[in-house]
């Protein structure tokens, strides 16, 4: 079944709620495979079936329950995102006046005010406070009003009512010619909930958008080159394949493709974080988003935009972004049925106050207005999201790319490592021992004619041509002309065998040269396995060589555990067992037959250097080989579910706390204004703590 896929941005969303409202509403219908909300950077990501469905429809859906949906591209956000500073200048103005006035009321109260100037004051007041009311508090009733026509509830519906019912209690008490008014407390109110708002705000523009800043990279200009030999500039998303573009010295690539030129240098740090340049040659790949070092480069382009790699590693960043583990999913569910319960406990709180205590209706109000505000699912919400896209882009910036659904918050629950060894804690390929330069040099003009990865490490920094008349005989090794051979052991006369990799030469004359190959360990693969050490999780090695080979490398590196010889099915094998033992494995591999493992661990890791199998099944991918990335996603990993545990004990301590002190009268409402918006405000800068490892 073939499936389109388009990330829309949304107007209205402001919480975990209006996410899952729609999420539900969309995944219902015929033909759509995935709808994936984030609310911290208001997109939804759609996927369905184009026989089913059209990305028209799918719009016209999310409009239907009461929000705004635009095709999403680079640089496209929701204006009224930044349109609360005017709005909170309004209300504080209002506020402070009103609040002088009512000083006036009240001295006035006790002295000797006249009904008729009290009457003035109050009309003064009410002047002032209803366009904050209709116009600074729209960034709260609106979507409450939106989502109420819906038949759903936000976390702005009960700051709504309170807002609604404190403002129209006045309206009525000033029309009764009472002293009772509340002008001062709803533009209070409103003040200080914009104050928490804006913060909110910030607090997540600090958090960063990863996968938008590695999308405006390719936000860029073309230089195609025409059939005629001359040149257009165009966007680097007006590119098809097959075109070809020139890049020039310190330009950016603007798409993926193949080098025409000769040879090229190019900065790839914003994409693997390797700060040294890389030479590429002809018919190599370029990557978009490469700053050009020494150019002109002529490419052909094979990938463009959301095709290209770094398009395919921003949607794996927005993915896990929008992505809800488990934690996040029952946050989610109490913060929707708790919005239910905070009205009714502010319908609650002024009955009994008022009907069963003998409260005036005055306080009363103020007290169900109090329970209203003070409630605060919102902190709930945004406990995991907070902490998670701060770690997300934290670990994009290090090079690390998590990209499968709630891997960090697997990640973070690790307890033993199981890891592959060539290709992984060790480099691909060994390097060659000491050996005599003159042998070494006649073996060379054999090896330079075999494409054996053995043979090529032969011929490292010697510019040698093979000599002619090479015969290679498959799986057993190379004849020249002479009679010389280079192979196995068996293959060239030699009874001993070695237990590490080796080459055998016999030169033609017969005599008989062993080349060793020494295993080479990951640079600061120590790093990594001290780190395992002090975090308490064991290290497992898990290798299809011989034993004498894994042993050797396991005692070198004082590896403990250790299983030789193993076949994909031993490796899977292994992974199941332990899990349904209930242990939380994470898998560290690179090659073909190191993929059912990575696929059945509880979380995976590979090289991005890795075969493209392993890559897909990995959760987590590294873009340098360097094991260092390792230790710095599980810390990264261990911080974010601390801060997460925080950020939830903090909410519902928080809540515990406070409404029973509302419901007891004990909390104005311009103090519940201010401990509601405290409460989100501290959940972010709590999850702003996760610090750089």
């Amino acid at each position: 079944m073939t499936s389109q896929s388009l990330t829309f941005v949304l107007d209205g969303v402001h919480c975990a709620g209006c996410i899952s409202k729609i999420e539900t509403h969309i995944g219902q219908l015929q033909g759509v495979i995935l709808a994936r909300g984030n609310a911290s950077v208001q997109r939804i990501r759609l996927v369905w079936d184009p026989d089913l469905q059209s990305a028209d429809t799918l719009a016209d859906q999310i409009r239907a329950i009461g929000y705004e949906a635009l095709p999403f591209h680079p640089g496209r956000t929701i204006k009224s995102e930044e349109l609360l500073l005017p709005q909170l200048g309004l209300a504080g103005f209002s506020m402070m006046n009103i609040v002088a006035i009512s000083f006036a009321v009240w001295a006035g109260v006790e002295t000797d005010m006249g009904p008729g100037s009290m009457q003035f004051l109050h009309w003064i007041s009410a002047a002032l406070a209803t366009p904050v009311v209709l116009y600074s508090s729209a960034v709260f009733y609106q979507p409450a009003a939106r989502a109420l026509r819906h038949g759903h509830m936000t976390m702005d519906t009960p700051i709504a009512i309170a807002i609604a019912v404190t403002y129209a209690a006045s309206i009525f008490e000033m029309l009764r010619n009472t002293h009772y008014v509340y002008f001062d407390a709803v533009t209070a109110l409103v003040f200080f909930l914009l104050i928490g708002r804006v913060i909110e705000r910030a607090l997540k523009r600090r958090s960063g958008d990863a996968a938008e800043n590695l999308r405006n990279l390719m936000q860029v200009d073309a230089h195609r080159e025409m059939p005629d030999g001359t040149f257009e500039t165009l966007r680097a998303d007006q590119l098809s394949a097959g075109d070809t573009v020139v890049v020039h010295t310190g330009e950016r690539v603007p798409a993926d493709g193949v080098l025409l030129s000769d040879h090229a240098q190019v900065d790839e740090s914003a994409i693997s974080g390797e700060t040294l340049p890389r030479d590429v040659i002809q018919t190599q790949t370029i990557t978009a988003g490469a700053i050009v070092f020494s150019g002109p480069a002529r490419v052909s382009v094979t990938h463009v935009g959301e095709d290209a790699q770094i398009g395919k590693i921003a949607q794996m960043i927005a993915d896990v972004a929008a992505h809800k583990g488990l934690v996040q999913k029952r946050a989610d569910q109490f913060a929707r049925s708790y919005i239910p319960l905070v009205i009714g406990g502010g319908v609650l709180g002024f009955i009994i106050w008022y009907a069963l205590l003998g409260a005036s209706f005055a306080d009363a109000l103020m007290i169900a207005v109090a329970v209203l505000v003070v409630t605060c699912p919102c902190a709930a919400g945004l406990a995991t999201p907070a902490v998670s896209a701060r770690a997300v882009n934290m670990l994009m910036g290090a090079g690390i790319v998590v990209k499968s659904g709630d891997a960090l918050e697997r990640l973070g629950d690790i307890d033993h490592v199981i890891a592959d060894k060539t290709g992984t804690l060790s480099t691909p390929l060994p390097r060659l021992s000491a050996c005599d330069a003159t042998v070494h040099r006649a073996a060379a003009r054999l090896a330079a004619g075999s494409a054996h990865p053995l043979a090529k490490m032969l011929c490292v920094d010697l510019d040698i041509a093979p000599d002619p008349g090479l015969t290679e005989i498959p799986g057993q090794g190379i004849e020249a002309s002479d009679g010389a051979r280079l192979g196995s052991a068996h293959f060239v006369g030699s009874e001993t065998s070695p237990d590490h990799p080796a080459l055998w030469f016999r030169s033609g004359d017969g005599e008989i040269h062993c080349f060793a190959f020494a295993e080479t360990p990951r640079e600061n693969l120590s790093v990594l396995i001290q780190f395992l050490n002090d975090k308490g999780l064991a290290l497992t090695l898990l290798s299809g060589d011989n034993y004498l080979s894994v042993a050797a490398f396991a005692q070198q590196h004082g590896i403990k555990t250790w299983h030789a010889a193993a076949s994909p099915q031993d490796k899977l094998t292994l992974l199941q067992d332990g899990i349904a033992m209930g242990q939380k494995p994470l898998m560290f591999g690179d090659g073909i037959n190191d993929a059912p493992a990575l696929q059945a661990a509880y979380v995976s890791v590979s090289f991005a250097s890795a075969t493209e199998v392993a890559q897909i099944a990995a959760d987590i991918v590294l873009t340098k080989p360097d094991p260092r990335l390792l230790c710095r996603a599980i810390a990264t990993a261990y911080d974010a579910k601390r801060l997460i545990g925080q950020n939830l004990w903090f909410s519902a301590i928080y809540n515990i706390v406070t409404v029973p002190l509302a419901l007891a009268g004990l909390l104005s409402p311009l103090l519940a204004a201010v401990l509601m918006s405290a409460s989100s405000i501290a959940v972010l800068a709590n999850g702003l703590r996760l610090k750089e490892q």
